[in-house]
């Protein structure tokens, strides 16, 4: 599967995959690889074949889902008054997913 950076997630998220953002069970930066998964729709019910392969070999997790970065982002940008910069937005993507809240800047 391809990866991205959590930069270029960020940046370029229209044009990311409709689905599940799986990032390293470690700290993260913005230069940090993830991929995102398969549509699950297209796998049997009980296959994790959709998943990135890292999820079984190096323990990755699931994040957030693309419809959910897009809000993150939004968010922040309406916070920040469209001056939100990649590093707000990271910072945004990180609280949001420890405290399934938004960030208030």
């Amino acid at each position: 599967m391809k990866t991205y950076s959590i930069r270029e997630v960020l940046e370029d998220i229209h044009v990311m995959p409709d689905s599940w953002f799986y990032l390293p069970d470690a700290p993260w930066t913005l230069d940090t690889r993830g991929a995102f998964s398969l549509d699950s729709r297209d796998f049997p019910p009980e296959s994790t074949d959709y998943l990135p392969p890292q999820v079984a070999s190096d323990g990755w997790k699931e994040t957030l889902d693309t419809p959910m970065i897009e809000d993150v982002i939004s968010n922040a940008n309406q916070q920040l008054r469209g001056g939100a910069t990649v590093e707000d937005c990271f910072e945004a993507f990180k609280f949001y997913y420890e405290n399934d809240a938004f960030k208030v800047f």
